[in-house]
């Protein structure tokens, strides 16, 4: 019967509008509602870390002293330039002597006991006389030279070279008196010693 259908379908309308749902017709498809997309969700983006100061760099070792090469006392002398006033083999000094003058009266003394013409001028104020004298020998090819002077701590250091002939050396037999006299820039020295050295040349 045709009648019994219609009231159904009043009756669920009558409970669905009592229940407060309002009922929508469905899609052509006969499916369901459409659902709403779920909004996208972007990952927590993580905070960059704040840069490191670049630490200071060390500062470089001081280079290590070379080796076998310690700093000694002779390190630190300072040689000085000599202006030689003259050599002679026959002075006429015939003791062996080690002088150092620092005054003009000195200076005129020794200087007369070479008989060597006119005394040279000398600056005492700035420099020193160093007259090494070997004294009297039997031949000649003797030999006496201040080699070097060096000024260490105040002190002169004098080096004497004394030189005698070979076995094999022919020698003049007339007697000579060896000397050698030098001026240097040591005026300021407050003591000096003299460093003796012989040595015998060939021929």
């Amino acid at each position: 019967m045709p009648t019994r259908p219609v009231a159904l379908i009043a009756l669920t309308l009558l409970l669905g509008c009592g229940a407060g749902r309002t009922l929508r017709p469905t899609d052509e498809a006969g499916g369901a509602d459409p659902v709403a997309p779920s909004p996208v969700v972007n990952p927590p983006i993580a905070a960059e870390p704040a840069p490191t100061p670049a630490a200071d760099p060390a500062p470089a070792p001081a280079p290590a002293a070379p080796s076998g090469q310690p700093d000694t006392a002779a390190d630190r002398r300072t040689n000085l330039d000599l202006r030689r006033i003259g050599q002679w083999s026959q002075s006429g000094i015939s003791e062996p002597r080690r002088v150092l003058i620092r005054d003009e009266s000195s200076w005129e003394q020794f200087w007369s006991a070479l008989n060597a013409g006119p005394r040279p001028q000398v600056d005492f104020s700035r420099n020193v006389v160093i007259g090494v004298a070997a004294g009297e020998r039997s031949s000649g090819g003797h030999g006496i030279a201040v080699e070097r002077v060096r000024l260490n701590d105040g002190e002169l250091l004098i080096e004497v070279t004394e030189t005698y002939p070979g076995p094999s050396c022919v020698t003049s037999q007339a007697l000579t008196q060896p000397v050698d006299v030098v001026v240097v820039a040591g005026a300021g020295a407050r003591s000096w010693s003299f460093v003796e050295r012989n040595e015998t040349r060939g021929c």
